[in-house]
């Protein structure tokens, strides 16, 4: 039969319980910290690395939608590349097909006025050369019976005309002084009769003053202070020569 002990059974229950609290004190329960730590540090690593692949994704899905803008946005702008250069295109056609219009109505009223100055400088030579040899002529065929009929029908034209118009601009208080230029010397008899005419039509003081001019051929010019009275066969050359230069 066992002999047993109680109070070395009870020593040895407290000794296991000592040891256990001991172990569990100072083993068990540090042992189970690390194991917790380990655990919440597994853990969160676990959600670092669920969050990195997460945060991943989500970059990768960005780069993804922003490749595809970008691919969308290159396309773009070679679209509106391709619309600025046609537009600049049509643009620099139509600037181009304008100068060229300008250029050619520049031309062509170049030509114009050149052709209008040709014409021009034409009816001017001719007129000039249809002058000159009327006045050769006439001056060749003058004879002293010419000179006096032109004398006369000179003295007729004044004769016929109102003179007081031509002396409006010089005051009806200050004499007025009037030229007679002839082509040749007149007669004494011819300055009385042309003077006494003058006199007669222009109810003013007046002076008269008589001049020589061989350029007028035959015939003889009333000047007043501004404006004359062309009577004379250089005159009347002058005025043809003008008539022609507008007919050529």
């Amino acid at each position: 039969m066992l002999d047993l002990n109680i109070s070395t059974i009870l020593l040895q229950m407290a000794n296991f319980l000592i040891l256990a609290l001991i172990l569990y004190r100072f083993l068990f329960r540090p042992l189970q910290n690390v194991l917790k730590k380990r655990e919440e540090e597994t853990t969160q690593a676990i959600d670092e690395a669920k969050q990195a692949k997460e945060d991943a994704n989500e970059i990768r899905q960005r780069y993804e939608e922003k490749s595809n803008n970008i691919d969308a946005e290159i396309a773009a702008r070679k679209n509106e590349a391709r619309v600025i250069i046609e537009q600049t295109r049509q643009q620099m056609l139509r600037e181009v097909q304008s100068e060229v219009e300008q250029l050619e109505a520049q031309t062509e009223e170049t030509l114009n006025r050149l052709k209008t100055e040709a014409v021009k400088q034409h009816k001017k030579k001719l007129g000039q050369l249809a002058s000159e040899f009327a006045h050769g002529i006439i001056s060749g065929v003058m004879t002293s019976q010419l000179e006096h009929t032109y004398q006369q029908e000179f003295y007729k034209k004044i004769n016929n005309m109102s003179l007081s118009p031509y002396l409006e601009e010089t005051p009806k208080d200050e004499t007025a002084f009037i030229r007679i230029i002839l082509a040749h010397d007149p007669t004494d008899k011819f300055k009385e009769t042309l003077s006494t005419m003058i006199h007669e039509k222009i109810s003013r003081e007046i002076q008269l003053t008589f001049e020589v001019d061989p350029n007028l051929i035959a015939g003889g010019i009333l000047r007043f202070e501004n404006e004359l009275i062309d009577g004379s066969l250089e005159g009347q050359i002058k005025h043809l020569q003008a008539r022609y230069q507008d007919i050529a």
